[in-house]
């Protein structure tokens, strides 16, 4: 029962997407004809929703591949906090040496090109 919980829980935020997907969609074609009802468009925006992603939780075939994707997650090693605070502390340095790296090219570049217009 412990990976059936988030397979469920994948269709469930798969369909709270789906139904945030159909109600703009309806609300934006809905507005073209009239002023949309707002009780409606999300009435209707929900059940396509459901009704979208029902279909594939029905389907084995789609409720197997997810399965397959919570098994995979499952089996990955995650970093530890001190490993994921000493890559992002390496990132923010590397991008910081870049930046000065860059600026230095583009002030080079920069000064030359003026040079070279005002001689």
């Amino acid at each position: 029962m412990g990976e059936r919980k988030y397979i469920h829980l994948v269709f469930l935020v798969g369909m709270i997407v789906m139904s945030w997907i159909m109600i703009n969609l309806t609300e934006w074609i809905w507005g073209y004809f009239a002023r949309p009802e707002r009780l409606w468009v999300s009435l209707i925006g929900v059940a396509a929703g459901a009704i979208f992603v029902g279909r594939y939780w029905m389907r084995k075939s789609a409720f197997e591949w997810v399965s397959l994707i919570v098994n995979e997650l499952k089996r990955v090693t995650w970093p530890t906090k001190q490993e994921t605070s000493s890559a992002t502390y390496v990132v923010i340095i590397t991008v910081f040496i870049s930046a000065i790296i860059m600026f230095t090219f583009d002030w080079f570049w920069s000064f030359v090109t003026d040079w070279i217009l005002t001689s």
